[in-house]
């Protein structure tokens, strides 16, 4: 009788199988997570940055008024460094120099965001913005925004009719 009760608690425990099947739904469940857990982490980096942006719009009557000059939006052609920044199209782009050259850049862009503008923004240098309709563009999303006068405010462009 003894000998038969040592093999009970020598079988106690999980079989390979078991373990195996246990290992592969956790696999499962963290593979499915780790996805959902990504692209929420993503939207809240781009959420962070289109913040930072706003925030350096409602900026530049301010650094206006520190520098003394007005500032342009997109800058002209001529005090551009070399990257993606025209006055002919009307788009700013992430790395380029938003000010002029001794001046340090009025607005800095994370990286892959562009700015495109229906006209030139003109901010003043008593610190009146003189407002604009923008794009702001990251990836194949696109935030239409309306730069309100006299503070440079961003507020969401409403939908367009057809």
């Amino acid at each position: 009788m003894r000998l038969h009760a040592d093999r009970r608690r020598g079988n106690a425990g999980y079989t390979l199988l078991e373990m195996v099947v246990v290992l592969a739904i956790m696999a499962l469940v963290t593979g499915v997570a780790a996805v959902r857990v990504f692209s929420l982490i993503s939207s809240w980096r781009e959420r962070t940055q289109l913040e930072s942006i706003e925030q350096q719009f409602a900026h530049l009557p301010v650094l206006a008024r520190q520098r003394g000059q007005e500032i342009l939006l997109p800058p002209p052609a001529s005090s551009v460094g070399d990257v993606a920044t025209t006055a002919d199209t009307g788009t700013l782009a992430a790395g380029a120099t938003a000010g002029g050259s001794a001046l340090p850049p009025a607005l800095i862009l994370p990286y892959g965001w562009l700015v495109r503008f229906d006209h030139r923004l003109r901010v003043r240098a008593n610190g009146f913005c003189e407002g604009a309709h923008i794009q702001l563009e990251h990836g194949d999303r696109h935030y239409p925004r309306i730069v309100t006068p006299p503070f440079c405010q961003l507020v969401d462009s409403p939908p367009e009719t057809p």
